[in-house]
């Protein structure tokens, strides 16, 4: 009897984030990216947030022991790569540092969602210190948009000029990050440029056209988890990285038709 050909196994980014109730941004829109990618997403649920038109409501974090077992579970049954979004404080930052030692050099992706867009925060100044301090053991490809980037850095202000972007990117670098896609979107330039910054690329800037108007929520979290998805793939870092922000912009245009 002939044998059937086994079906290839799909790939799975384990995403630990949190739920935005609106649904528009966080674990929603972490599985709408990775599954337009053609990845499994793989979710735990760090953070049950209630949102309104003014921003955080109530933060709803899991408890930390809760969702790191979780994870460590799904990290046992296999994933390709591991993409993280909100981590509500120090201890869950720890928590996500200790998966990252068990993920055998899996490529991760930090997003780090320090606040919801209409206002509020997740992450304070001490969470903002942790997450930083944390950087040589996530060993992850940083996401922060200009103002996350401040923060992170303890700056005044967002870096605004081209060297000032590449002066904090490289600052996130030599903190511990792998990577930086450092992104453009809070500036004001057209056409956008992000920037990717690591020690075997150097820094390259990545353009595409401004989409007019208003960003769509959770734009953030769809191109990490896109770009987790590249780096699952094994597709180049850069031109994973472009690939994520083309379909974004993409997906911008399409909430707009």
């Amino acid at each position: 009897m002939a044998r059937t050909p086994r079906e290839p196994r799909s790939l799975r980014v384990l995403v630990v984030a949190g739920r935005d109730s609106t649904g528009g941004a966080g674990l929603d829109a972490d599985r709408e990216a990775l599954t337009a990618f053609g990845v499994e997403p793989v979710l735990v649920c760090t953070a049950e947030t209630q949102q309104g038109p003014d921003g955080l409501v109530e933060l709803g974090a899991r408890d930390v022991s809760e969702w790191a077992h979780d994870a460590r579970e799904q990290l046992g049954a296999g994933v390709h790569a591991i993409k993280f979004g909100l981590l509500p404080g120090p201890d869950a930052i720890e928590a996500a540092a200790e998966l990252c030692a068990a993920a055998s050099g899996l490529p991760v992706v930090l997003d780090p969602v320090l606040g919801p867009s209409a206002g509020g925060s997740f992450l304070g100044r001490l969470g903002c210190a942790a997450l930083v301090e944390a950087l040589p053991r996530l060993r992850a490809h940083l996401t922060p948009n200009l103002p996350e980037a401040a923060a992170l850095l303890g700056l005044a202000r967002a870096p605004e000029a081209p060297k000032e972007r590449e002066s904090a990117a490289r600052e996130l670098l030599e903190r511990g990050a792998v990577a930086v896609l450092l992104k453009g979107g809070h500036g004001g330039e057209d056409p956008l440029r992000d920037l990717w910054v690591s020690r075997a690329d150097g820094a390259r800037w990545i353009e595409r056209r401004r989409e007019p108007g208003p960003g769509i929520r959770g734009s953030g979290c769809r191109l990490a988890s896109a770009l987790a998805a590249g780096l699952a793939r094994g597709r180049n870092p850069v031109q994973a990285a472009k690939e994520a922000g083309d379909w974004v912009a993409q997906r911008i245009r399409q909430a707009r038709a």
